[in-house]
């Protein structure tokens, strides 16, 4: 037992030591897994940002485009409106004839467009069986 006593202390640092080498090794290691979560974080920082300085540039241009639109909207409802009035003067001046010209819409038909606008009541070559006249300059016209 006397070598056991002597051997004890020896034992007890031998236990003390491989301890302390084993938490050392899992201190260095966990040093180096807080430098790369402390990488990880930095990268995601500027990535957010980034991104921060790049959601702030497209709202900007959101709201430039929302106003441009608004007044293309503004613009458009104007062009309608003048397009609108357009016709509708363009229609009011085909309804009403110009001063000192006459209404042709609203009288009637002289009575020799009415005549031409009946059915001829003989179809042919040769309608009444008069023989056809020579064409020429100061030929009456058939039916005068």
């Amino acid at each position: 037992m006397s070598t056991f006593i002597r051997l004890l202390p020896a034992l007890i640092g031998l236990v003390i030591g491989s301890v302390l080498f084993a938490q050392g090794e899992r201190l260095t290691q966990r040093t180096r897994e807080l430098a790369t979560a402390n990488e990880t974080i930095a990268t995601l920082r500027e990535a957010n940002e980034q991104m921060d300085s790049v959601l702030k540039t497209l709202r900007q241009e959101d709201s430039a485009l929302r106003q441009l639109l608004a007044h293309q909207n503004a613009a458009l409802v104007e062009l309608d409106n003048q397009n609108r009035k357009t016709a509708d003067d363009l229609q009011h001046a085909l309804a009403t004839p110009p001063a000192g010209r006459p209404d042709c819409a609203r009288e009637p038909l002289p009575a020799g467009a009415l005549r031409l606008l009946q059915p001829a009541v003989e179809r042919g070559a040769n309608p009444g069986g008069k023989a056809a006249a020579a064409a020429g300059a100061g030929t009456p016209l058939p039916g005068a």
